[in-house]
């Protein structure tokens, strides 16, 4: 799945996506962005979609 289509499921920026796949990046996923990636993680994407 595209970052594009990603970020719209989680309602935040493309850019915001990019910041948390980036290595290098200090941002990292916080509050309810943090427990729904933990959701798509250990249930799949379509945990949050169905």
């Amino acid at each position: 799945m595209s970052q594009q289509v990603f970020a719209s499921i989680l309602n935040v920026s493309v850019s915001t996506v990019q910041k948390w796949e980036s290595p290098s990046a200090a941002k990292h996923p916080s509050g309810a962005a943090a427990k729904l990636l933990h959701i798509v993680e250990t249930k799949g994407i379509e945990a949050i979609i169905a």
